[in-house]
């Protein structure tokens, strides 16, 4: 496969006829213009899109022991949450950024959210004990910042640790700070930029449909957690390009380079 040339009027070779690519003035699109070289000439659409991944840190009533935390990356794994928006078998998803929430709402059932509970939760930057849903459970739920975020894909460990730590944010706006009664109370938490709580990963990932994908986060130790009220999910969002159609494609690609 030839180079592509980074210059203005660089062209990208389709089946629909040439693409004229954008002049690459930043990351972003650069990896996009080199998903397009890759996959145009197949077929393959490349389109900016996420993933998200969930996973409830408390199932039904009984209290549960959080160690490890794991996620379904693929469509067809395990019960997809309303939610979750996960990769399809047929498709590849290049990783641009990597944010990281800890879920949370109300529900008539602890730790049993219906799909319109879930639909309406809100995204947390950190545990802030004055969320009714986290409560008590606000020192538990800072031991999953304390761990670290891993990814392996089939047999290779792309990510080996990741620390939570680095997407925590307490803005100065804190849901539930000032007066206990009356109009003076904060109602949410500081938002202050797009995707609060993402950064940037270096360098890029793709994940493949076809492969096992395991992502997991691992906490310090074994730890006690009953779900106060509500429930709560750790949730992984990914964002960058999603490439329709190029699992297979993909994997031609690895074995001409080999």
């Amino acid at each position: 496969m030839r180079p592509m040339r980074q210059g203005f009027n660089s062209r990208i070779k389709a089946m629909g006829g040439d693409i004229l690519a954008a002049k690459a003035f930043s990351r972003k699109q650069a990896v996009f213009n080199e998903k397009a070289q890759q996959y145009a000439g197949q077929g393959v659409i490349t389109t900016p899109g996420y993933l998200r991944l969930e996973t409830l840190l408390q199932s039904g009533i009984v209290a549960t022991s959080l160690n490890s935390i794991s996620f379904n990356t693929l469509d067809t794994s395990g019960t997809k949450q309303p939610t979750e928006r996960r990769l399809k078998l047929s498709d590849t998803f290049t990783i641009t950024g990597i944010s990281f929430y800890v879920a949370t709402g109300a529900s008539a059932v602890i730790g049993t959210p219906t799909a319109v509970e879930q639909a309406k939760e809100i995204l947390n930057t950190f545990p802030n004990a004055l969320n009714v849903n986290i409560g008590a459970m606000s020192d538990e739920l800072e031991a999953l910042y304390n761990g670290f975020l891993s990814l392996r894909v089939d047999t290779t460990t792309f990510l080996d640790s990741v620390p939570l730590r680095q997407f925590y944010r307490v803005g100065t706006s804190q849901e539930g700070v000032g007066a206990t009664t009356g109009a003076n109370k904060i109602q949410a938490n500081e938002w202050s930029s797009s995707m609060y709580g993402r950064t940037e990963l270096l360098p890029t990932i793709e994940l493949n449909g076809q492969a096992n994908i395991e992502w997991s986060i691992t906490l310090p130790t074994s730890i006690a957690y009953s779900q106060a009220a509500g429930f709560s999910n750790a949730c992984i969002i990914l964002d960058g390009f999603l490439n329709q159609g190029a699992a297979t494609v993909q994997r031609q690609v690895q074995r001409r380079l080999r």
